[in-house]
């Protein structure tokens, strides 16, 4: 049986985002989430895509967003945590950023995951121009700062 699910979420991190204009690395790094293959057989991730919902004045209500696409093989219970920010030594991480995970990926991108409002990270299947959903777990506005949002039944708390 083939299984990918979001198990967990950090989408926000202790202290201050930004520090004038600056972003440092590490507390950009602090946001994440993870996903695990949770089946039986190794899971390929050709094609498979990380969204989110953007809020934009364009989308008052949101619209899902591509964070980023994977390549090759999942092994079974592997997991993979997708960090903000770009590629950075991993022993630049915080303790806490670092366990739990097989594999770090970074998106090269700044922060991603919405505090104001809820936010869900979806792994999806993208193919032919059409999008099939794999999996998706949500999570309220105003997150608690610092704390890893565990996954129960479809909602990150």
């Amino acid at each position: 049986m083939k299984q990918l699910l979001i198990i967990q979420a950090k989408p926000n991190p202790i202290g201050k985002d930004r520090i004038l204009n600056f972003i440092p690395s590490p507390q950009l790094a602090g946001e994440w989430v993870d996903f695990k293959n949770s089946g039986s057989e190794g899971y390929v991730l050709e094609n498979i895509k990380l969204d989110h919902i953007a809020y934009t004045s364009k989308y008052p209500n949101g619209v899902w967003d591509e964070v980023m696409g994977f390549a090759g093989i999942l092994g079974v219970n592997k997991i993979i945590r997708i960090h903000s920010g770009g590629k950075m030594p991993l022993e630049n991480l915080a303790p806490i950023d670092m366990v739990g995970a097989d594999y770090h990926l970074f998106t090269g991108k700044s922060y991603i995951w919405n505090n104001d409002k809820k936010d869900s990270p979806r792994l999806v299947l993208k193919q032919n121009g059409k999008v099939y959903e794999i999996d998706k777990a949500s999570y309220s506005a105003d997150p608690l700062e610092g704390k890893i949002l565990i996954r129960n039944l479809d909602t990150l708390v």
